[in-house]
């Protein structure tokens, strides 16, 4: 029997998902070496597709050049170390590290998945049962240790026991939401808004939504994240009650519904803005970054506003305190790559945001506008390009291209 390209392409990828989903951290710290294996399977992925002799054509050109200026900003800066290394990162630290811009090579195996009705559907579900699983594993080993006694039974899965945040007057140690994430979130949505008409599994997304909203609440309190589900939700809420039959009717309820929300839990918006004070309980995180701000504007502006520091270890020490620059979010890449890479980095942010808005009156575009929405809120505290998160990039664009063909 022939095996299928599609085939190929969903098993692989399945595969890459499944090692950045963090399901081996159970066992032990495989953090590395998944990403590692992760970027040798995107490559070899890639080459399977360029010789596959029928491919679906991609629309416009825009995706290509962006991959191609980030590889090229990649090999540059490689080539940099040798004149400017201000931590003395090794090259192999820097292919450990930053490894994670090969999977972008995914997005063309992706867009082939995403052409193929027969494939597409069950390849979505399947992602979103995975971003499920990977949610209960990491809510389970919680659970246990905060409930029980302190109980790790999954040290690779923790930050540190130190890693901890206060919630109702509670201390809980706190674990990381997944990548995938935003994208079982809008899975659900989509099946609640447009997807399934049975009651059941209608039921069901719902289920899935306030778990993933709550367990970024109080699991991995990630307040930006929390923050980004419930702006992705209002405004695709808008969106279908603007498609609706009874569009005004639908728009004055839903308006009036955020409203009486935000009454009634004004209370705690005001706790959760009051959270980002530097004098706040949990506000130490904010204060730290602000204090590191001034040092890596001036390395950047010192070596070069153009193309930036180059690359260098994520903990940086000044006047005694450690800062970590993936904390800056999106604008460490300003910073490592300067106004160069910057502009470069952000070309699928740009082309989601002019998506996004033609869309969002049009019955089209949940995942477009979603994961556009998402990315832009939690990107001042996360930066995208990390290997922690990159693996959602390829999906996002993926989904404009196809949203483009239409």
């Amino acid at each position: 029997m022939k095996i299928k390209y599609v085939t190929v392409y969903k098993f692989v990828i399945y595969i890459i998902m499944f090692l950045n989903l963090g399901f081996l951290n159970l066992f032990g710290p495989f953090e590395y070496s998944a990403m590692f294996v992760s970027a040798i399977l995107s490559i070899v992925l890639f080459f399977i597709y360029i010789l596959k002799p029928l491919k679906s054509k991609i629309p416009g050109i825009w995706c290509q050049v962006y991959i191609f200026l980030v590889f090229i900003i990649f090999l540059f800066h490689i080539f940099r170390l040798r004149e400017i290394n201000i931590s003395s990162i090794s090259t192999l630290s820097v292919f450990n590290n930053y490894e994670g811009i090969f999977l972008l090579l995914l997005i063309f195996p992706l867009y082939e998945i995403l052409n193929d009705k027969n494939s597409s559907k069950s390849f979505l579900r399947n992602l979103a049962v995975l971003g499920y699983l990977a949610l209960f594993m990491r809510l389970s080993v919680w659970i246990v240790y905060n409930f029980y006694g302190g109980a790790n039974i999954a040290p690779y899965l923790l930050h540190g026991l130190d890693w901890r945040r206060t919630i109702l007057g509670h201390d809980f140690i706190r674990i990381t939401g997944t990548f995938l994430d935003i994208y079982t979130f809008l899975y659900s949505l989509n099946n609640l808004f447009y997807g399934v008409r049975n009651y059941n599994q209608k039921i069901f997304s719902i289920f899935g939504i306030l778990f993933i909203f709550l367990y970024s609440i109080f699991v991995s309190q990630y307040r930006m994240v929390s923050l980004a589900f419930l702006m992705v939700f209002i405004i695709l809420l808008l969106k279908k009650a603007y498609r609706s039959n009874n569009r005004i009717v639908s728009l004055i309820l839903i308006i009036l519904l955020i409203v009486i929300g935000l009454v009634v839990s004004r209370n705690l918006i005001l706790d959760f803005i009051g959270s980002f004070y530097t004098t706040a309980m949990n506000g130490s995180s904010t204060s730290t970054r602000l204090r590191g701000l001034p040092f890596l504007e001036t390395e950047w502006k010192n070596i070069s506003i153009w193309t930036g520091i180059g690359f260098t270890n994520d903990n940086m020490q000044y006047m005694n305190t450690t800062y970590w620059l993936s904390d800056y979010g999106f604008l460490a890449n300003l910073f490592q790559f300067g106004i160069i890479g910057f502009g470069i980095y952000l070309i699928p942010f740009i082309y989601g945001v002019l998506q996004s808005f033609t869309c969002f009156l049009k019955n089209k575009g949940v995942y477009v506008i979603g994961f556009t929405v998402y990315l832009l809120v939690t990107s001042t505290t996360f930066n995208p390009m990390r290997n922690q998160y990159i693996t959602i990039l390829p999906l996002y664009i993926a989904f404009m291209l196809k949203l483009k063909e239409k």
